[in-house]
């Protein structure tokens, strides 16, 4: 089964931050099709995403062009964004992107919350965003122990 989605990529990125705050805008986000899903633990993907341009065998040969659509490896693991990387037949993240779209209003309060704290400005630490949603989210008990949850991560 194949799933389509629209991201807008960066080109040979070292790191995550570099695919989350340095793609242009203004570029049309690309419709893609999910060829591999790789599934990692916050571990591994914490180590993929600061060494984008390491070989991985697991990217090897995927990738590319098919049918008017990016062909890409999804990369996921819990608490943690998505990356949609096109390697074009190598064996690293030659382009990495992040899905365009947040959140629908009907996903959970737990992704609508790490989403936020994903696409946070680079200056922003995860301390003071965490800070800030606390005071915005004070009267709300479920979004205080999903604060708390994120936090002991």
């Amino acid at each position: 089964m194949t799933t389509t989605i629209r991201a807008r990529f960066s080109r040979k990125p070292c790191s995550l931050d570099e695919v989350l705050h340095n793609s242009d805008p203004s570029a049309p986000p690309e419709a893609i099709t999910i060829e591999f899903r790789k599934e990692l633990t916050t571990a591994e993907y914490d180590a993929f995403a600061n060494t984008l341009l390491d070989d991985r065998d697991w990217l090897t040969g995927r990738g590319g062009h098919a049918n008017g659509r990016r062909q890409v490896v999804e990369v996921s693991a819990p608490g943690r964004t998505t990356l949609y990387v096109d390697p074009s037949g190598g064996s690293y993240g030659r382009y990495v992107g992040v899905a365009t779209q947040p959140p629908k209003p009907d996903d959970d309060q737990a992704s609508a919350i790490r989403w936020l704290l994903d696409n946070r400005r680079p200056e922003v630490s995860i301390d003071q965003a965490l800070r800030t949603l606390r005071i915005a989210m004070i009267g709300d008990r479920e979004a205080m122990k999903i604060l708390d949850q994120i936090a002991a991560e």
